[in-house]
């Protein structure tokens, strides 16, 4: 790698000379460097007198740095900066090089380090572009036209300062124009910089010393081998740091990722668990259901057995009862006539019901016992005479137009539905199926 020396005096390489030529219209000829005419200071750059009075005020012209390669780029900068500035502005944008300190690279990779940042992020772009005008204030001979030659011509001058920023800002002020044969005066520029900072870098011819004493090449050598088994060394030892961090890392990640796991398996467990658990609850309930469907169908054969035997001897005693009466005189029996004061009052008459006994409230009792039976008739001859009365507690269903229920037990409820003077008994249910019997009366025809 070539180290480029700090930023100072020197002398840039000369060109064959030139003869002045003619500048754009109404200007001056550029002076011939051969004559022993030195450059005049560029517009920007502090003058003899105005240097002790203060460093001149910045320029507005643009600064065209996106024009260039990074490679261009990277001498443009290294150029324009010291080198203790190119490693305060890579300290300042947080740049480094994975595996290098910045301070062990020469000048020119740590400007490529900046101009490889230009070009990949956009946002350091404006610090960048101030620290250049910071540091060259202006272009070359800013607010005059000027050709390729012409401004080419600027490169073999000697100026007082430093002469790479001199070059810089001629680089610069030929990126402004627009005509290409300008533009590549700043490539001539950039190429002039890099040549003599090369020739500056290149170590002077020592004169001759005496030839060595006899070891000390070999003395040499092993300082060198030694410093360079020290650079290992240290190498190693960050490489060995930065790996026992990563071992760290990974280490903690497989004892995260070991409790997660641990974690799942007990969650997978307990699933399980609750999976047999409701299967075994299934069985179970399933087990039930088929006694309980069993039971009710044995007591429906022995009351169906029962209805049988009880139909068969109501047959048997009406066919004896026929016979009976065939046998019999015929004689008219005499009627027994009530009594005026027997009969109900008018009032009495006005307020009771004919309740009609539908077939599914007769289905409905089927399932209830004697008891049940007779307070839902009792519930029924309370109503008929008076469905008024405060003791039925008559509710109207709800979204049912028409129908009611009275309570005849704790869990039993009796459903009707009275239209005027037109009393219907429909059904005698448990209170728990009251909300299935209004969806299904919702759904029954008018």
């Amino acid at each position: 790698m070539r180290p480029a020396p700090g930023h100072g005096a020197r002398a840039v390489g000369k060109k064959a000379k030139k003869k002045p030529e003619a500048t754009s219209a109404g200007e001056a000829p550029v002076p011939d460097p051969g004559e022993g005419a030195t450059l005049a200071q560029p517009e920007g750059a502090p003058g003899p007198a105005e240097g002790a009075a203060g460093p001149p005020a910045l320029s507005a012209a643009p600064l065209p740095l996106d024009g260039l390669p990074a490679p261009d780029l990277g001498a443009f900068f290294e150029l324009t900066f010291p080198d203790k500035r190119l490693l305060a502005l890579c300290h300042e944008l947080g740049l480094h090089t994975p595996g290098y300190r910045l301070e062990a690279l020469p000048p020119d990779q740590v400007a490529r380090v900046l101009a490889d940042e230009v070009v990949a992020a956009k946002d350091v772009r404006p610090h960048l572009e101030r620290a250049v005008r910071q540091e060259l204030r202006s272009p070359a001979l800013e607010g005059r036209e000027l050709l390729g030659p012409e401004l080419s011509s600027l490169i073999d001058l000697v100026v007082a300062g430093d002469p790479l920023q001199h070059l810089a800002r001629i680089a610069w002020r030929a990126l402004l124009s627009a005509d290409e044969t300008v533009r590549k005066v700043a490539m001539e520029a950039l190429d002039e910089g890099i040549r003599s900072l090369d020739a500056s870098a290149k170590p002077q011819k020592k004169p001759q010393r005496a030839p060595p004493p006899p070891g000390a090449k070999e003395a040499e050598e092993a300082v060198k081998r030694a410093e360079r088994a020290e650079r290992e060394r240290e190498a190693m030892k960050t490489q060995l740091v930065a790996a026992r961090g990563e071992i760290a890392q990974r280490e903690q990640r497989l004892a995260e990722e070991r409790a997660e796991h641990v974690q799942a398996r007990a969650e997978v467990a307990r699933l399980a668990a609750e999976v047999a658990r409701l299967s075994a609850a299934g069985e179970g309930r399933a087990l039930a259901d088929a006694r309980k469907y069993a039971d009710e169908a044995r007591a429906l054969s022995e009351k169906l057995r029962t209805s049988e035997e009880a139909r068969q001897a109501v047959e048997e005693r009406a066919a004896s009862l026929s016979r009976r009466l065939a046998q019999a005189p015929a004689q008219p029996k005499a009627v027994p006539v009530p009594e005026e004061e027997d009969l109900p009052t008018d009032e009495e008459a006005a307020t009771f019901l004919v309740p009609v006994l539908t077939r599914e409230f007769y289905d409905s009792i089927e399932r209830w016992d004697r008891r049940m039976q007779r307070a839902a008739f009792d519930k029924i001859h309370r109503l008929a005479t008076d469905w008024r009365h405060g003791s039925l507690r008559a509710l109207q269903l709800e979204g049912v137009p028409g129908y009611y229920r009275i309570r005849v037990a704790t869990d039993v409820r009796l459903i009707y539905r009275r239209d005027g003077n037109h009393l219907e008994i429909l059904s005698l249910i448990d209170r728990e199926d009251l909300d299935r019997y209004v969806r299904q009366a919702r759904t029954r025809p008018a």
